[in-house]
This record gives structure tokens, C-alpha cells and sequence, in this order.
């Protein structure tokens, strides 16, 4: 199974130099006191009593080439992190991106959108927060605390054993504080991705929340989904916040107790005794390092706790494995000659096991060339038959067919190039006009792109742009109309010079003159495999065959004067667009 953490096998070499580095700093860190000790117990000695200052001037000087190399070493392991960091961030987005790019429309709904951007975003920068610490700080922190409780037991053994003590005392409450942070932190993100798909939702519909005054609704909807994320992050602060007094506290007691022994034992009958002052002077540091690594520990039960919840989300999107697989035909090596560019036998489908079938017994057959229609009320199950056509969705049971072969046999890349759908709600992207023709081939003359257009009846209002197809395009197309939407997105899919063209319902905003024209130019591509999607009747007339769906099964087949007399729906359907009665 697929793991997020495992693109740190591309950065073994970092993982491994940044920690041996951080080790040397430790090293020298652990070091310093000793030399301290030494300064004080015989350096000054020497200097107040024989008035010599070589050990206080060599190891001081010694003192300053270690913190220089320290410095060095911890300059050296960050660099190593931040190949690290950025690297493993990089390698997770881009395979949550493409593993996503690979789900059909089932894995699709299962986790959502707003789930899939906040994965991609935000728990990816937490991970990489959480790999970026564990190579920095991971071994440092429990070194320095090891290395100095064993300096403090070299020094003296009764200090030691007080040091030994508090450790687990601190481990314990850190224990605790993980397990239960860790759940709240998953909860935090779940009212994280609730409020995404409230700005998500809120952005792409203001116009019609304007409309409907529901702007208050809205607004409280986004209040009440930060109160409650105000409300878990407000618990899971007051959580780890328990983890900084509770250090302190029992780190004070050490102190009270070192205190206590040093008083009684530094001097006795103005002899050296028990506890020299250069002893005291180490301990105290150790003790001050203890307490800075266990400090340390704390953030990064947080941030490890942080990134453990996102590695578990990134982990359930990662490891799902697409139902769409792909094939091995990718070439039209001996697909010249067949049948029917697609046929359907006895397809079901639907969305869940426990759900019942959007699609049953579909039957039907389509040549190379041919127009087809098809045509149903709303909810009939027509958006979910093309989805079949280039493999949006697989079929629950049945067989579909492309150049008769088994459908599931092709590249999916080929598949799509050959088979294209125009979808009723067109979507631009944010650029110009080029940009957004030309997304399957970037290199496309210019002169083809002019005659998609006259085809897509869009070269007339395109021309008029003084920048022509440098033409400005806003986020989502908002400077353009629903028709001019829905003929660019035509002219789009022509350029691509597919074998199969499908429009789902995507005239439905153009006026009838603009529609006829169009669909008489697409008539006369007479290589083009043509599949309209329409509730427009006059989409269909000249159509070779129309389908008619009721409640996921094709009930009716046959053309237009055929179906006015012996389809029901069909029939029911022409007389309230054109205002007769039966």
C-alpha cells in the first residue's frame, strides 16, 4: 500500500548526514560544561593562587572553536532538512495530484473536494513540518537529555539519580497529551475542511446568494463552522498547554532538591568537599539543557502529533486504489476495420453496493460516423451513460465496447483523445483565449483554431476582441456568457480532432438560430462520430437515431417521426416544447 512517508527513500543520504550532524552539535553542547567545570575547580584556582591563566585562556579559547563547530554542524544539518523538507513536500503533492487526476467519479465523491485541496495543502505543509523536526530535532532532544544525564551521573551519582527520576515523570504527562491530542487534532481538521466547503461553495455561488438575499445566511453558516473550530483548537491548546507548567514544575523540584544538597555539602570546615563549585556550575547546566531538550519535546509532541493526523489522511487518499485501470491498447494498429465504435450490452450501474442500479440493460450500438441522440426526463440516467463512453465510470455489469474491443483493453489517455465530451456547465480557466483552446496541443496553427471556431459559430464574436485570442479570460470564464462558454468549449474539443464528439446537453444555452447553424456544421463532419445530449427536441430532429431513457433503461429507439408515434415520453416531450396537445 502506498505510503506518504515513503518518498523519503529519495532523500536516504540527507536523512542520514542531518541527524550525524545534529549528533556532533550535541556532542560539543554535552561537552562545554565539563570544560566550564574544569575552568572553575582549576583554572581559577591556579590563577588566584600560582597566577596562572593558561588553562582559563586555552579552554576558553577551546569553548569558542566548539561553539563555532557546533554552529557549523547545526548549519549543516538544516541545510540537509531543508532538501529534505521541501523535496518529500514536493514528491507528496505531486502523487496526491496524480492519484486524484486517477480516480473516477466514484473515489471522487467518496472524499470530496474540499477534502482532497485541504489534504493537498494544508496537511502536506504539516508533514513537511513534521519531517523537517524529526530530522533537526528528533535525535537531538533525547540525546541531550540521555548525554546529560549521564554527564550528571559521572559528575555525582546522587544528582543523577534525581535527574533519572523526573524524566518519567515528564514522559508520562507527554504520553498522555499525544494520545488524546492526536484525535483532537483530526477532529480540528475535519471543521477545517468544513470550512473550506463553505468558502468553496460561498465563492462560486455569490451571485445567486445575492440574489436570494441569503448573504446573512451564509455568513452565520461560516460564523457557526469557525466557532467550531475555534472550539476544538481551543481544547486541544488547553491540552498541550498542560505539557509547559507541568515541566517546569517538576523540573523546579530538581532544582530545589540540587539546592538543598549543595548547601550542605559545597563546604565543610572550609575543606572541598562533596559538591565543588565547578561540580555545581555543570549540574546546573545539565540541568538547564535537560529542561530546554524537554521544552523542545513538548513542540514536537505538538507538531509530531499535527503531522501524524495528516499523515493518516494522506495515507487514506494514497491508498486507495482507482477502480478505473488502465489498458495497453494505445494505437489504432488493427482497430481500421470493426463494427461499431461503441456497443453496449446489458450495462448496469450504480454509485454504491447499496444503491440501486442509475443505469439497467442498456443496449445499444453506434458506427463509426453515425449521429446519435439521446434524450430522457430529468434524473433518466443520460449524464451517467456518457461517463461510460471514456471511462469516467465502469459499468457495475455489462460489457462496453470502443472499435469493438472491451473498453477497459485502451489506454485511458488514448481513449480521451479520441473521445470527447463537451459538458452543459463549461468550465474556462484563467488566462486568455489560446491558453484555453489550445490546452491538448499548445503547438496548433492558427488557422485551425480559426476554422473550429467558425464551426463552433464563435469566430464572430471572438474577431471583434481588438487582442483576438490574447483575449483576457477571468477565473472560471465570468467575462464571457453561458453560450459563448459552451461554443469555446466545443471549439476546445474540436481542436483535439477527436473520432467520437459527445455534447451533454451543452447548447442548452444558445438561441435557436445559433444552435442550427452549429449543429449543421458538426452534420457535415462526416467522419465525426456525433452524440447529443439534449431536452431540446429541435437538437435531435435530423439526428440517424435517438435514444429514449425512462428510469435508466433506453425504452424507445428510433428517429424522429418514428418515435411521435410510438414513443410516449418522446412524444410527451415534443408537444410541451411546442405547445401541442395530444
Amino acid at each position: 500500500m502506498e505510503k506518504a512517508l515513503s518518498s523519503l527513500k529519495k532523500y536516504k543520504i540527507p536523512c542520514i548526514l542531518g541527524p550525524i550532524f545534529k549528533m556532533v552539535e550535541v556532542i560539543f553542547e554535552l561537552i562545554t560544561p565539563f570544560i566550564m567545570r574544569f575552568i572553575i575547580n582549576v583554572g581559577i584556582n591556579e590563577a588566584i593562587y600560582d597566577k596562572n591563566y593558561f588553562n582559563i585562556i586555552f579552554y576558553s579559547i577551546l569553548l569558542l572553536l566548539l561553539a563555532v563547530l557546533g554552529f557549523s554542524s547545526t548549519i549543516v544539518c538544516q541545510y540537509f532538512a531543508s532538501i529534505t523538507t521541501w523535496g518529500v513536500g514536493e514528491d507528496i503533492r505531486n502523487r496526491l495530484y496524480k492519484k486524484v487526476s486517477s480516480f473516477s467519479s466514484n473515489e471522487l465523491n467518496k472524499f470530496g473536494s474540499n477534502y482532497l485541496i485541504t489534504t493537498i495543502s494544508n496537511d502536506v505543509i504539516k508533514l513537511q513540518n513534521g519531517v523537517s523536526m524529526a530530522i533537526r530535532l528528533a535525535l537531538r532532544a533525547p540525546c541531550l537529555v540521555i548525554g546529560a544525564l549521564i554527564c550528571s551521573f559521572i559528575i555525582k551519582w546522587q544528582i543523577g539519580l534525581i535527574y533519572l527520576g523526573l524524566i518519567p515523570l515528564i514522559c508520562i504527562i507527554y504520553f498522555i497529551v499525544f494520545k488524546f491530542s492526536s484525535k483532537q487534532i483530526l477532529k480540528m481538521q475535519e471543521k477545517n475542511d468544513k470550512i473550506t466547503e463553505i468558502c468553496k461553495d460561498s465563492f462560486n455561488g455569490m451571485r445567486f446568494i445575492k440574489g436570494f438575499n441569503k448573504e446573512e445566511n451564509v455568513i452565520n453558516e461560516f460564523e457557526k463552522a469557525t466557532d467550531e473550530y475555534y472550539k476544538e483548537s481551543k481544547r486541544n491548546s488547553i491540552l498541550n498547554s498542560i505539557i509547559n507548567p507541568f515541566t517546569f514544575f517538576i523540573v523546579n523540584i530538581a532544582v530545589i532538591l540540587i539546592v538543598y544538597i549543595s548547601t550542605n555539602y559545597i563546604f565543610i570546615d572550609n575543606n572541598l568537599s562533596f559538591i565543588t563549585s565547578g561540580d555545581l556550575v555543570a549540574l546546573i547546566s545539565y540541568l538547564n539543557q535537560i529542561l530546554l531538550a524537554l521544552i523542545v519535546v513538548c513542540n514536537l509532541i505538538v507538531i509530531f502529533t499535527k503531522a501524524y493526523a495528516s499523515n493518516e489522511r494522506i495515507n487514506k487518499v494514497l491508498s486507495v486504489e482507482p477502480t478505473i485501470k488502465n489498458g495497453n491498447i494505445f494505437n489504432d494498429y488493427q482497430d481500421l476495420n470493426y463494427d461499431y465504435i461503441f456497443k453496449l450490452e446489458n450495462v448496469s450501474f450504480s454509485f454504491s453496493e447499496d444503491k440501486h442500479n442509475v443505469l439497467q440493460n442498456i443496449n445499444l450500438e453506434i458506427k463509426k460516423g453515425e449521429k446519435i441522440g439521446i434524450i430522457g426526463l430529468t434524473g433518466s440516467g443520460k449524464s451517467t451513460l456518457l461517463k461510460l463512453f471514456n471511462r469516467l465510470i465502469d459499468a457495475k455489469n455489462g460489457k462496453v465496447f470502443f472499435k469493438d474491443k472491451n473498453i477497459k483493453e485502451y489506454d485511458l489517455n488514448y481513449l480521451k483523445d479520441n473521445v470527447s465530451i463537451v459538458n452543459q456547465k463549461s468550465i474556462l480557466f484563467k488566462g486568455d483565449l489560446l491558453s484555453n483552446l489550445t490546452l491538448d496541443n499548445p503547438s496548433i496553427d492558427e488557422s485551425k483554431i480559426i476554422n473550429a471556431l467558425k464551426v463552433a459559430q464563435a469566430y464572430d464574436f471572438v474577431r471583434n476582441y481588438s487582442d483576438f485570442l490574447k483575449h483576457n479570460v477571468e477565473e472560471n470564464g465570468s467575462n464571457f456568457s453561458g453560450g459563448q462558454k459552451q461554443r469555446l468549449s466545443i471549439v476546445r474539443s474540436l481542436l483535439k480532432e477527436p473520432e467520437v464528439l459527445i455534447l451533454d446537453d451543452s447548447t442548452s444555452a444558445l438561441d435557436a438560430i445559433t444552435e442550427k447553424k452549429l449543429l449543421k456544421e458538426l452534420f457535415n463532419l462526416k467522419d465525426l462520430t456525433l452524440i447529443i445530449v439534449s431536452q431540446k427536441i429541435s437538437a435531435l430532429i435530423n439526428l440517424d437515431r435517438i435514444y429514449v431513457l425512462d428510469h435508466g433503461k433506453i425504452v424507445d429507439v428510433g428517429k424522429h417521426d418514428d418515435l411521435l408515434v410510438n414513443s410516449k415520453i418522446y412524444r410527451d416531450i415534443y408537444n410541451s416544447q411546442f405547445g401541442r396537445n395530444e
